[in-house]
């Protein structure tokens, strides 16, 4: 059936650092737009990653009139200490924005420099719409890979339900890896929210068609929303809203019983089409060899269409044709050590 829920995504700024508080300047921002959301009818609201709250000095670039991260020298100092940071999450600015999400309604996406036993996470934390903490999302692949000593890597990214949808993450440079994406699928994701310092560009438009899933991105540049099947749905381009003072809060209402299939199921689609005509909607994309298949009917649910027909979505296509492989490369070596007698896969 219809699955409409409206994901609004931010991209923070706060104008020159200049005799400001960077960090508590930026929380209220956050508790700002949750108050916002709220008001919009916002179902999950997303953050940019934790990293890009963190300001940097001025006197590392004396000659440069306003703060711009893109061009300030690379030897500059964080007017903010790294382990003032981290926080735990009883830490009372998590208090404060469950309360503000539980007064708005609406469920946050909020990140953090997570401290857990010892141990350092660049995380993204869901915060419920009842100001409850789901598991935290632990950025899987830190530049560099990670250590003990620093920022420690993640390894769960199974689906969560937030707002009656299957929600995973990723958080930026997570983006080039397949297994992030692949597990969030596989685990029933829908919906990856992408939090960065960085717009992610066509990395994020490859995962959304590989894997069959909606991506927004939260970042310091600009915001994305990319439809499952690669194509941008819309985006905002911020260019550094530090260095401007601008800010941005986008919103879409995206349809999650939605998915895509092979495009060589016409026969099946066309039997689709004759019976439930305008209660469902496709979108032929033949020379990428997809079908964008979602239901318009809030009594008609895309899983029921499967069953009834025998449709295949792209990612279990792509996942039912590697494991026919393996076993077809299993019988080849078979054959070539002398187990096999036809020589046929």
């Amino acid at each position: 059936m219809a699955r409409f829920r409206r994901i609004a995504t931010t991209s923070l700024g706060y104008g020159s650092p200049f005799g400001e508080d960077g960090t508590a300047l930026e929380r209220d921002l956050v508790v700002r737009y949750i108050e916002r959301a709220g008001a919009l009818g916002v179902d999950i609201l997303l953050f940019q990653e934790e990293y890009t709250f963190v300001k940097y000095s001025p006197d590392a670039n004396p000659k440069r009139r306003w703060f711009s991260p893109t061009t300030l020298d690379t030897r500059q100092a964080r007017s903010t200490k790294m382990q003032d940071v981290w926080m735990t999450l009883d830490h009372p600015y998590v208090a404060r924005v469950r309360e503000a999400a539980k007064k708005a309604n609406v469920n946050v996406i909020l990140p953090l420099m997570e401290k857990d036993g010892g141990l350092m996470y660049n995380s993204l934390v869901p915060v419920t719409a009842s100001g409850e903490l789901l598991r935290p999302y632990r950025k899987m692949f830190p530049v560099g890979g990670g250590s003990v000593e620093g920022e420690c890597p993640g390894d769960n990214n199974e689906a969560q339900m937030i707002a009656g949808i299957p929600v995973s993450f990723a958080i930026c440079f997570d983006a080039h890896f397949d297994e992030v994406f692949d597990t969030a699928r596989a685990s029933g994701a829908k919906l990856v929210l992408w939090s960065s310092m960085w717009m992610g560009g066509i990395w994020l438009q490859a995962q959304a068609i590989r894997n069959g899933l909606y991506i927004v991105s939260s970042t310091p540049q600009g915001v994305t929303f990319v439809d499952m099947d690669g194509t941008v749905i819309s985006e905002s381009h911020c260019v550094w809203p530090q260095a401007i003072g601008d800010n941005v809060l986008v919103f879409e209402d995206l349809n999650f019983d939605r998915d895509i299939f092979h495009c060589e199921l016409d026969r099946q689609l066309d039997a689709v089409r004759e019976k439930y005509g305008s209660r469902v909607h496709m979108r032929n994309r033949s020379q990428d060899s997809i079908v964008v298949l979602e239901t318009l009917d809030p009594d008609l649910s895309l899983d029921t269409v499967k069953k009834e027909f025998g449709l295949a979505t792209w990612y279990e296509y792509i996942r039912w044709s590697r494991s026919a492989r393996n076993r077809a490369l299993g019988q080849v070596k078979g054959h070539l050590a002398g187990k096999g007698a036809s020589g046929q896969c």
